[in-house]
């Protein structure tokens, strides 16, 4: 059994009945001593679960997951198989994302039928909209000096330009020597976002900080073949960037 008591973000080990043979201590903090995984979905997520059990899920899939203080929070889920085993990786969303989607809805609705305030209203919606990029890509730290960023959405202009200040300084104010870029929870990726990212982790070694990638999906192979300029490393799984760097 792989040693994840001390991961960060709650993980779960499981058999093929999603029995839950082993937890991360932040996975028992949140969920409770819980022996199945069924145990944590709430009603509307039970559907999604025999998902989990697709060895070709690239991706993770969100569910409202039930914490020990019966409260429901929301959470991309992926997971990863080794013959009879697999590790569930449950990647907090937070309420925070919910709230400002709510707010950035309400100010749509207002735009569509309040003429005289569209231009105040547009400008807050893009101010929301670009706090939502924000969260895209948290900083987790899976040691002293090795960094998890899982990244969220569309890999484009926008992400990187609203992330890359905030990620330069806190991985270098944190002293950080590794950063793992998880693309699992990328869906698309632009010219220009892959140019930018590029960017991005070649001011990152001038900084001394080696980066990682996991969780290409094939659909997005080719793109990043012909940008590829030779500094990143891409490894297979999670798992994988977790034995050989932690």
């Amino acid at each position: 059994m792989l040693p994840i008591s001390s991961l960060p973000f709650p993980t779960l080990i499981v058999d093929r009945m999603l029995h839950i043979k082993g937890m991360s201590e932040s996975a028992l903090r949140l969920f409770g001593n819980v022996k199945q995984f069924s145990d944590v979905l709430d009603a509307g997520s039970v559907v999604k679960h025999q998902r989990l059990l697709d060895e070709t899920l690239k991706e993770p899939i969100e569910m409202n997951l039930k914490t020990s203080k019966d409260e429901q929070e929301l959470f991309a889920v992926s997971v990863t198989w080794s013959g009879e085993e697999g590790i569930i990786q449950c990647y907090g969303l937070g309420n925070k994302i919910e709230k400002i989607m709510t707010v950035v809805q309400e100010h749509q609705n207002r735009l569509a039928h309040v003429d005289f305030e569209l231009l105040s209203q547009k400008e807050v919606a893009e101010k929301q909209l670009v706090e939502i990029k924000k969260l895209s890509a948290p900083i987790i730290p899976l040691s002293k000096h090795v960094a998890l960023v899982p990244l969220f959405g569309h890999l484009d202009q926008d992400l990187i330009s609203s992330t890359q200040e905030r990620l330069s300084s806190e991985l270098y104010e944190r002293n950080f020597t590794i950063v793992i870029f998880d693309f699992n929870g990328i869906e698309v990726i632009t010219d220009f976002g892959i140019n930018q990212f590029q960017e991005l982790i070649e001011t990152f070694q001038i900084m001394g900080i080696q980066p990682y990638v996991v969780g290409i999906k094939p659909k997005h192979t080719s793109l990043l073949k012909y940008s590829e300029r030779g500094i990143t490393t891409y490894l297979t799984t999670l798992q994988e960037a977790i034995s050989l760097l932690t």
